[in-house]
């Protein structure tokens, strides 16, 4: 069986991260498929096959964009596949061979609100978007959601039958863990060259709308107005302007040195895995207040590291993540607020939700995930 895998976001974050934990684990599962890698020349820098069954193949084409459409529709069928997985909506509109997609969220329906809308660039945006998630829904094989709650959004806004849903978790990567540092001279040096010198809550991501930052800075601000209360809260995501409204907002209300950006520190347009294990090392919490997510990785991370999580009391949450976290209500600054002073003045309750969360953790692995999807690859080419 030749199956195709669309990795052009190998080493990118996010989706980047699943397409590269997914074909690491199927080089050590699957040695009876033949299989074929599209990379970018990016990721084909980044990417060396350790199976001998898996190949690399060219495709510097840019995701997202017309030219995989008709470009990259080509060379999908001169690789004459049995099956293709396309681990996200952009598969070519007019592909008919066999494939599976994976749909990690909708959450791109929220970013639309982080454009200019009524304008033409937008519009299109907005149609193409529509058209290559409704051909990617019709016309797979099997779609592949990380949690349930993803596939019922899916199956209720779009009227597709449950059942072409197959739910496979996402989980840690280890090259994050490896990085966690064991010195702690090391790690407060590190830190005190993003200028934290205080105890300090810490949210990884983006920053666009859904992810709900002004109000996590809101409610972080009522929490500096209680006089026995000594923190900084860090907010770590790629160089955006999405991140510099956020910014603008943070310092609009005084908080400059109270709200730290750590990539302002680093050349490189998103923070290392070094940096980001040492920034949950050092955190008293980690907190993730977004208002639509598909799985949330960051937050299990967190957990691997033995930190505790405030989470959005959403969907999705609650099913990955249990009793292990405290919620809030994520419409309400006061309720965040109250679960920020819990988290920071309740040494017991730190250490409950840390033993909850690590115990979570084990519910997921990438190995399974592959497993899982071989078996769909397996049923389907």
């Amino acid at each position: 069986m030749r199956i195709g895998i669309d990795a052009r976001l190998y080493g990118e974050t996010g989706i980047g991260r699943y397409i590269s934990n997914l074909i690491k684990e199927l080089e050590m599962i699957d040695n009876e498929n033949e299989y074929i890698i599209f990379v970018t020349s990016q990721g084909s820098k980044l990417y060396t096959p350790k199976n001998p069954r898996f190949k690399k193949w060219l495709l510097d084409i840019k995701w997202y964009s017309f030219d995989e459409q008709i470009m990259g529709l080509k060379e999908f069928w001169q690789a004459k596949l049995d099956l293709l997985h396309v681990p996200h909506l952009n598969v070519p509109v007019l592909y008919r061979r066999k494939f599976v997609v994976t749909i990690h969220d909708l959450t791109m329906n929220n970013n639309f609100g982080d454009n200019k809308k009524n304008s033409v660039p937008f519009d299109y945006k907005k149609m193409g978007y529509d058209l290559a998630l409704k051909s990617a829904l019709l016309n797979s094989q099997k779609v592949i959601v990380p949690s349930q709650s993803v596939g019922d959004e899916i199956s209720y806004k779009y009227n597709i039958k449950p059942e072409k849903f197959v739910v496979t978790h996402e989980s840690v990567d280890d090259n994050l863990l490896k990085n966690v540092p064991q010195d702690s001279g090391v790690l407060r040096t590190r830190l005190e060259e993003f200028r934290v010198n205080n105890n300090y809550f810490l949210y990884i991501g983006s920053a666009y709308e859904h992810k709900n930052l002004n109000l996590l800075i809101v409610a972080f601000n009522e929490l500096l107005k209680n006089p026995q209360v000594s923190l900084q809260l860090v907010i770590a995501g790629g160089k955006s302007r999405f991140v510099e409204r956020v910014a603008a907002f943070s310092h609009a209300l005084n908080l400059d040195g109270k709200v730290l950006y750590p990539t302002k520190y680093v050349e490189t347009q998103y923070m290392s895995d070094k940096d980001l294990a040492f920034l949950y090392k050092g955190a008293m919490a980690y907190v993730f207040p977004s208002l639509s997510e598909g799985f949330s990785i960051t937050p299990l991370e967190a957990q691997a590291m033995g930190v505790p999580v405030v989470l959005s009391d959403i969907p999705v949450h609650r099913e990955v993540f249990g009793d292990s976290v405290a919620y809030f209500n994520p419409k309400s600054n006061i309720d965040l607020t109250e679960k920020l002073l819990e988290i920071y003045k309740n040494k017991d309750f730190r250490e409950v939700l840390i033993s909850r969360g690590k115990q979570n953790v084990t519910k997921y692995s990438w190995r399974k995930m592959a497993e899982e999807t071989l078996k769909i690859y397996k049923q389907y080419a």
